[in-house]
């Protein structure tokens, strides 16, 4: 692996060899490809590309949903000299406003994409009056599948500093954050995470991250291809339809590597709380990368006591730290000493402060994350940028081969970020401790009430419990009201149904908070969306800002008149016929929420797990006849039924 100067010599050197992809797509739907029919395929496209005038140096915009074309398309780009820009495909407006603001952040470059995405994003365009701007879109389009070309491909030679692909990181809403990252740092930190992985010859993964994720690209098939492992790519909405089958496949395949973020641990555990534990044998599994959100210790135990049964070990969770601007991995601990945590008292928790230990109930239980991989350096800084000692909080920095120069024409964030001798502010707080890197909260996020610092995870923790609040779905942040000198504390919920529904919701928020902490919640307020970083990282500062900006007063103004009298729900209708039927199945997978006939789903609170566990409802009873994406056009019971009635199989 040393002697590779870039990406295209990573799969050029497993051409001949054993190794492999599997695409996932059902329990009994695979596809496979070799490393040399990708290579094969990856010319295939190249050649379509150029013949549309794709130059070296030019972007590419993946907006594709399916792993395979996906991981062709990428590799077409490397080999020609292009820039792939990956963006998560998917049909809410959320999926198409990035996209559209990534593609003019980019001088609207090519853009490839499937044909019901593009009707979308022509749709999407249009309804903002955007015309003009839809037609320059389809003549940058390249759809997904595209015919054969006569003409050969010609490859392009790059250098290890030129520009490998670029990671946007911001979410749907504000400026893109495009992490600008080069052959030479990406196969740093690979090397980097083969040495700290402690890989054997003949490492097999499974993953069902989206390979627009940093996990999920770099961590779980760059880095399996630089190695020559197999890998199996398990499609994301799979996996949000069948948990277990994550599991099954973990068995069947013999996997010695695995990841997750929180949230598939807690997806997991309710389905094997709902359906029992599957026959599988998870002995072989070495280690789970569990990184992208802050750690949840006692989710991870929970988790590995549920698993134990099945072979999987103790030993296996590997907490993880890092970012897109890392080329994912910044610190690693040692490979099989599985979970390992320090409780720190709360409060006192400010940049400078020592950190104090503490074993009660009240303290706050963080992950150790390891120490520094590879050729990658960490700072805890002061606030004027000088290093402190260990147990004292400080912003998390990092420099190395590894770590990006800087974001694509954004002046701002580059100026926020470099802070000079090749150090990166990662946003991040945190100590060190016996090399250990903790991480405790985001620099920007830190709120100041009643005199003492309160990190916003730790106040979410508190609140998770309420019932209708989903694991990730909540953030705290601290608002300062004009001319005050102090922050209100606000949390916002993820919600999508009628104001009045949330009422309990955000009376019991506010409770627990005050009964665990002390401390009294100015406002809890519904969210159609929680923003966050492709890293995982919520991004709590963008709600803080928009709600002093007014971006919600009006739900505000409505949710206060509504606890003033306490309203109360609706009224349950009743029908017969195939909408009952789907009724029945929208009631068994969310039996907490009352969905009408007339609900929009998309405005009632649905996650999107939720949609997807109705959809595989739907496909059971009514094979063949819906597509998830079916759901954006038909978003009631009765819409469904009647699309239902009119597309009834032969």
């Amino acid at each position: 692996m040393d002697s590779f100067n870039t990406l295209a010599d990573a799969l050029d050197a497993q051409i001949d060899g054993p190794g492999e992809i599997c695409f996932i797509d059902g329990a009994n739907d695979e596809r496979r490809l070799s490393y040399r029919l990708l290579s094969r395929a990856a010319m295939r496209l190249l050649a379509v590309l150029q013949a549309r005038g794709a130059q070296p140096g030019d972007h590419l915009v993946i907006f594709v949903a399916d792993n395979l074309r996906f991981v062709q398309f990428f590799w077409a780009a490397i080999y020609g000299g292009l820039v792939p820009v990956p963006v998560a495909a998917g049909a809410s407006e959320a999926h198409l406003e990035k996209l559209v603001k990534v593609w003019r952040h980019l001088d609207e470059p090519r853009v490839v994409a499937g044909s019901r995405h593009m009707e979308r994003l022509r749709g999407f365009l249009e309804s903002r009056g955007e015309a003009p701007a839809a037609d320059r879109l389809a003549e940058r389009a390249l759809s997904d599948e595209p015919s054969a070309v006569e003409t050969q491909a010609e490859r392009v030679a790059r250098r290890a500093d030129d520009t490998a692909f670029i990671q946007f990181s911001s979410g749907s809403t504000g400026d893109p954050k495009g992490v600008v990252l080069t052959h030479a740092n990406v196969l740093a930190n690979i090397r980097a995470i083969t040495e700290g992985s402690r890989f054997g010859d003949r490492e097999v993964a499974v993953s069902w991250m989206p390979l627009t994720h940093d996990m999920g690209l770099i961590g779980f098939h760059l880095t399996l291809v630089c190695n020559g492992f197999d890998h199996h790519l398990m499609a994301t909405d799979l996996f949000a339809r069948r948990p277990l089958l994550w599991l099954e496949k973990a068995s069947e395949k013999h996997a010695t590597l695995l990841c997750s973020p929180n949230f598939g641990y807690r997806h997991t555990l309710r389905a094997v709380a709902a359906k029992g534990l599957p026959n599988v044998d998870l002995s072989p599994v070495r280690l789970i990368y569990n990184g992208a959100e802050p750690i949840a210790a006692p989710l991870v135990r929970e988790f590995l006591d549920t698993l134990a049964p099945a072979g999987l070990k103790s030993d296996t969770m590997f907490p993880v730290y890092g970012l897109a601007e890392a080329s994912l991995a910044a610190t690693f601990p040692p490979a099989g000493e599985g979970l390992r945590s320090l409780r720190v008292a709360r409060g006192e928790l400010g940049v400078g402060d020592a950190v104090r230990f503490d074993d009660s109930d009240q303290s706050v239980e963080l992950v150790r994350l390891g120490s520094p991989v590879a050729g990658t350096e960490v700072r805890i800084a002061d606030g004027e940028g000088n290093a402190l000692g260990e147990d004292a909080v400080g912003r998390v920095w990092i420099r190395g081969d590894n770590v990006t120069a800087g974001y694509y024409r954004n002046d701002a964030a580059n100026e926020a970020a470099l802070t000079g001798e090749g150090w990166l502010d990662t946003g991040d707080l945190g100590f060190t401790h016996e090399r250990d890197l903790l991480i405790t909260g985001r620099a920007k996020e830190i709120i100041f009430v009643n005199g003492q610092n309160h990190y916003p995870q730790d106040l979410e923790a508190v609140a998770q419990s309420a019932a209708g609040v989903e694991l990730n779905k909540i953030a705290a942040a601290g608002v300062r009201p004009p001319g005050a000198d102090a922050d209100e504390l606000v949390l916002f919920v993820v919600f999508r149904g009628h104001t009045s529904d949330f009422v309990p919701i955000a009376r019991e928020v506010s409770g627990l908070i005050n009964h665990h902490t002390g401390l009294v919640v100015a406002r809890v307020v519904p969210v159609k969306h929680m923003p966050k970083t492709t890293s995982g990282k919520l991004q709590r500062a963008q709600l803080a800002r928009e709600f002093a900006e007014g971006a919600f007063a009006d739900v505000v103004a409505e949710l206060d008149g509504l606890m003033r009298a306490s309203g109360g729900a609706g009224a349950t209708e009743s029908e017969a016929g195939l909408a009952a039927d789907l009724k029945a199945i929208c009631d068994e997978v969310v039996p907490n929420k009352k969905i009408g006939y007339d609900d929009d789903l998309f405005e009632i609170g649905l996650s999107s797990l939720e949609l997807a566990q109705i959809h595989e409802g739907i496909e059971a009873r009514w094979p063949d006849r819906l597509e998830v994406t079916d759901l954006f056009d038909y978003p009631t019971i009765n819409d469904l039924a009647a699309f239902l009635e009119e597309n009834k199989a032969a």
